[in-house]
């Protein structure tokens, strides 16, 4: 009798104790998530109608409307902080093709491929604040200043870093550097799942190698080309790290990101000022902007080779 009870119980203590383990461990993420993610993204949505007006916080249009004249046209400072923003963007897409291309012929294991391969993975191996640290080094050397003296002509040796006409120069062939290995390794990754019979099979009804790429290698890859461009379009907002570690900002390398950063995080704001509130509607109208267009992305994306199958 005991037995057959403590049989009949025992299911109902294994699912108890499931059902305690599974919330216990999605709570601390549960918790993050809304905290961190819903209750900031929410108050700042808020903050993007206020204003302070003699210290009382009142609901209002104007926050907007400032962000709209700043931007619309935009002034002197801002159109240069847009220009580098899009360089950047600009720059990633490039490498992204770039990247895309050299993984294709690594793929087709070209003659010496192997070299190849492990001479471009090579920098992602080292940490990247190692990495920038190196390249950092490398440009403020007096050797490196005198070669930009001698190619560019110039009358004096430059700091590159802290020259505006070789600052922005510097800091993109940086992220040429850093981007590059790691294109080559997802793209590397993303070719070597092309199943081996759709291949040889095109290879029987004669296809060359350029008929291969396009008719049947891209079709096949395309859901992962259209996310990961998706995902570096969502990204253009967010280049600064490079940005902070050469030139903290100065000498005309200021980005979209890094220019928010500096001027709420690292300069003394007063709380009174409406400068939170700004930042807030500025960073919901990039928000909803860039949301725009990467869904209608993902539309057309959706739309093309959607009727693949291998």
């Amino acid at each position: 009798m005991i037995a057959a009870s403590y049989k009949r119980r025992l299911p109902f203590k294994r699912r108890a104790h499931r059902a305690v383990f599974i919330i216990s461990f999605l709570i601390v993420p549960t918790v993050h998530f809304l905290l961190f993610y819903v209750y900031v993204n929410f108050n700042s949505v808020l903050m993007a109608f206020q204003e302070n007006r003699m210290g009382e916080t009142v609901w209002t249009l104007n926050t907007m409307k400032n962000v709209f004249t700043r931007l619309f046209p935009p002034d002197e400072e801002m159109a240069m902080i847009f220009k580098n923003t899009f360089l950047t963007f600009g720059i990633n897409v490039i490498m992204f093709f770039i990247g895309m291309f050299v993984s294709y012929f690594l793929y087709k294991k070209v003659y010496g491929y192997k070299m190849f391969r492990v001479l471009f993975f090579l920098p992602s191996v080292l940490p990247g604040v190692m990495m920038c640290t190196v390249y950092k080094e490398l440009f403020s050397t007096e050797a490196m200043s005198s070669l930009f003296q001698k190619l560019f002509h110039l009358d004096y040796a430059p700091e590159i870093f802290r020259d505006e006409s070789f600052a922005n120069f510097a800091v993109l062939l940086n992220m040429v550097w850093m981007t590059f290995p790691g294109n080559l390794l997802i793209w590397g990754s993303t070719f070597s799942r092309v199943p081996d019979s759709v291949v040889e099979a095109a290879k029987l009804d004669g296809v060359n190698w350029l008929q291969e790429a396009f008719r049947v290698i891209i079709p096949i890859v395309w859901p992962t080309f259209a996310l990961l461009f998706i995902m570096m379009f969502a990204c253009i907002f967010n280049a600064s790290g490079n940005v902070f570690l050469f030139t903290q900002g100065q000498a005309g390398t200021q980005t979209l990101s890094s220019w928010m950063y500096l001027q709420v995080y690292a300069t003394s704001v007063d709380p009174r000022s409406n400068l939170f509130n700004f930042m807030a509607a500025l960073g919901l109208v990039i928000t909803v902007i860039s949301s725009v267009i990467a869904i209608a992305l993902r539309k057309v994306s959706g739309k093309m080779f959607s009727g693949v199958e291998y």
